[in-house]
């Protein structure tokens, strides 16, 4: 008889799940501290179905394999576990039972930089307590009582009330593709029903189909280019008590690239009143920033003008919503082009 084999890389999610449940559930004798790499979580579920098959006295292996099936209301025959391919043929039951197909997350682009930023933060910020069946996103603002404006504050999220910390998923990604592959994991090793994952997954689809074609923090940054790292700064500082989320990752050489998907990824994760809130106060202070940065670069000149014409000046700014030193600087552009544009 043939010994039963998995493929790393054409069974990665079925090895990864059944690994987990088998060997790294809190509540097992045999639990290891650390996960091996997936060439070795498929070598232990050989050796696991090995010892099912051998055990025909019914000690730890077949006792445990036949507890999960019952879960999911399968009681195999007692020859059933005497064969190693129909071993592993229920073990794959498990996972059908257990989670969901891939065409379930065919919606999540590993190319939609933004979707998975929210998707995989919102995951990496979500605490134990649901609400309605819903994981809850536990990133707020912080924002000063002599404000008036504390609205639904969340406290800090503990690692022992973090899903993501207990199902030991990897913290430090790269990109949008490893993200996204974390975000299968999560649902995978989450142990609540499908349904719940069901529920779960499509509340995801239909918040990101409310945001995914309006942002106005993502219109700002575009507008503002150039003013990403002051932006998040003053939020970490006014908005976060300088506490990083754990989403957070700021490393890397295009410091305001990655600050402009760190204020992104925030907005997105937000209440609406709290995107209220930080997105005027960011208007607000952002004004200030460009205005004090516009006159370190500039410097005083005085020009003598008739008063028709200084009320004229006046009068342009005002209705252009624009300084009088714009409106000098855009007539300059204007008339520089005109003379030396050919």
């Amino acid at each position: 008889m043939a010994k039963v084999t998995w493929h790393p890389k054409k069974e990665e999610r079925e090895i990864t799940f059944l690994y987990h449940l088998f060997f790294y559930d809190d509540n097992r004798r045999r639990r290891e501290i650390s996960v091996p790499n997936i060439e070795e979580q498929a070598n232990r579920l050989e050796l696991f179905i090995s010892d099912v098959v051998a055990d025909i006295n019914e000690r730890e292996e077949r006792r445990l394999l036949a507890k999960e099936l019952d879960n999911i209301g399968i009681s195999p025959y007692q020859e059933e576990f005497e064969e190693e391919n129909t071993v592993k043929k229920l073990m794959l039951d498990m996972f059908n039972e257990h989670c969901l197909g891939t065409k379930n997350f065919d919606w999540i682009d590993p190319d939609n930089e933004r979707l998975c930023n929210f998707v995989w933060s919102y995951l990496r910020v979500a605490t134990k307590g649901r609400r309605d069946g819903i994981l809850r996103c536990n990133q707020s603002l912080i924002i000063d009582d002599k404000n008036k404006l504390m609205v639904d504050v969340l406290p800090s999220l503990g690692l022992n009330e973090s899903v993501y910390f207990d199902l030991k998923l990897p913290v430090h990604l790269t990109n949008s593709r490893e993200k996204r592959e974390c975000i299968i994991y999560f649902f995978d090793l989450w142990m609540v029903s499908r349904q719940d994952k069901e529920r779960q997954l499509q509340y995801f689809v239909n918040v990101w189909g409310e945001i995914k074609n309006k942002s106005k923090m993502e219109d700002w940054l575009i507008k503002n280019e150039g003013m990403a790292e002051w932006a998040w700064n003053y939020t970490f500082k006014t908005y976060l008590a300088f506490t990083a989320p754990a989403w957070l990752d700021l490393s890397g050489v295009n410091k305001n690239d990655k600050a402009k998907q760190a204020m992104i990824t925030l907005y997105d994760l937000l209440s609406i009143d709290h995107r209220t809130i930080l997105m005027a106060s960011i208007r607000k202070s952002g004004t200030v920033q460009k205005n004090r940065i516009n006159s370190e670069n500039r410097k005083s000149m005085s020009i003598p003008l008739s008063e028709e014409r200084k009320e004229m000046l006046k009068r342009i700014a005002k209705d252009s919503n624009r300084r009088i030193y714009q409106v000098v600087e855009d007539m300059i552009d204007q008339e520089y082009q005109r003379q030396y544009s050919h």
